[in-house]
């Protein structure tokens, strides 16, 4: 049984932006042994990569093409007033949580990773951290932003899943059905932040277990870079940072920025 999986999905606009650097970096840096599967919206690598395994996420998630047929709309795509808010694009962020839940339910690691297409890979990842963020009587380790006002809801750019919790399918269940059965219209958001936290909240009570949260103490602003994640990957998060392919040094906590000792902060 191998000890990590990752996962991570996009489409091929994706792909081109910020993807394919992605994928590039991630067999640069991590083991050979951690597979990186990628659930690909209706295109292909144009070569192979290392560590990659491509799937197509509308072969390999059964429920996904009935939800994006049932309710596919400008509404449900976020479209307010002629402008999108990705808080209510439903249909976009569905493909992630599709993908988790497949993952999840499939796979033969002990831990799953997700991690966003738009990130990417500078420095190898310490795996003996990795290992310790989740306790074993944990469902996750996610990246909380509980006391934002702005944006009140975790942070999915990564999630590290206990696979081998004893609730940890019953979790992707309820997380994938909240889209299945059109719950999600009937939440305050319905970007896929709100529907895990949603989904992760109701697998705690219902177990009495808890998760990780790995954003304590660094504030909302981008707390990805700023947590352990920030030595050795940098989430490109937002239009700006992927166009000038780099996190900002003013993203950091200042006490942070002075413990950042890898050449990529420089």
């Amino acid at each position: 049984m191998k000890k990590f999986q990752v996962v991570t999905t996009m489409h091929y606009q994706g792909w081109e932006q910020y993807g394919e650097r992605m994928v590039e970096s991630f067999g640069k840096w991590w083991p050979e042994d951690v597979e990186l599967h990628l659930y690909a919206e209706n295109f292909t690598p144009n070569k192979n990569y290392k560590n990659l395994v491509v799937h197509n996420i509308f072969d390999t998630c059964n429920n996904l093409r009935g939800f994006i047929s049932d309710y596919d709309s400008e509404y449900n795509r976020g479209i307010r007033n002629g402008k999108r808010d990705f808080k209510y694009d439903a249909i976009k962020f569905s493909y992630k949580v599709y993908a988790q839940c497949h993952a999840i339910k499939h796979s033969t690691a002990q831990r799953l990773l997700f991690i966003d297409a738009d990130t990417v890979t500078f420095a190898k990842p310490p795996m003996e951290t990795l290992e310790s963020m989740v306790g074993p009587n944990q469902l996750c380790a996610y990246i909380g932003r509980e006391n934002s006002k702005r944006l009140p809801f975790s942070e999915t750019g990564f999630i590290q899943y206990n696979l081998e919790h004893a609730s940890v399918k019953d979790f992707a269940m309820e997380f994938e059905n909240i889209y299945t059965s059109g719950e999600v219209f009937s939440l305050d958001y319905q970007v896929d932040c709100y529907t895990f936290d949603t989904a992760r909240k109701r697998t705690e009570q219902k177990h009495n277990i808890d998760s990780n949260n790995l954003n304590v103490g660094f504030g909302n602003k981008h707390p990805f870079v700023n947590t352990i994640l920030g030595t050795f990957m940098d989430h490109l998060k937002g239009d700006n940072r992927k166009q000038k392919g780099k996190s900002e040094k003013q993203d950091f906590k200042e006490r942070v920025l002075n413990q950042r000792t890898q050449s990529y902060w420089k």
